[in-house]
């Protein structure tokens, strides 16, 4: 029996099982996961500048303009040039965006929880460290294969 093969696909399912849970969640708030994904991640660390927002939810920009350009008609986001490099335009929360984010954020964190309540702290750390172990050694593979 390949162990690895049974891996990878028991992580795709609980991937995929997982992604819906957290997609029902999210549709609650009239919002797709990606403009949850950007409002959560403005949240947490503050205006961005939208090619960080790119990175960190990898999409492209040009996809990243289009779901910032919906924040902005729900009134969640705006833009906004950035003091140093006028180059920049950084999203940041409107105050119905922060007020908004504020208010569904426990609700989500809730669910979260829910999912993993079936494991220990000391399990989820575990599983932690694990995936990133996998995800940094393929992350090596990549590069390896593409020099």
């Amino acid at each position: 029996m390949n162990y690895n093969l049974k891996a990878i696909t028991i992580l795709l399912r609980s991937f995929n099982s997982l992604a819906e849970v957290l997609k029902q969640d999210i549709s609650n708030y009239d919002l797709n996961t990606t403009e949850f994904g950007v409002l959560e991640f403005i949240y947490h660390k503050g205006k961005q500048p939208i090619n960080n927002l790119c990175q960190r939810l990898l999409m492209a920009n040009s996809s990243m303009t289009y779901v910032v350009d919906q924040l902005v008609k729900k009134g969640y986001v705006t833009r906004v040039a950035d003091t140093v490099d006028k180059r920049i335009t950084n999203i940041e929360l409107t105050k119905n965006g922060e007020e908004f984010i504020t208010t569904i954020f426990p609700n989500h964190e809730k669910r979260i929880n829910e999912i993993f309540e079936v494991l220990t702290e000391e399990e989820v750390t575990t599983l932690m460290g694990l995936l990133k172990k996998v995800g940094y050694h393929s992350v090596s593979l990549v590069e390896k294969k593409s020099k």
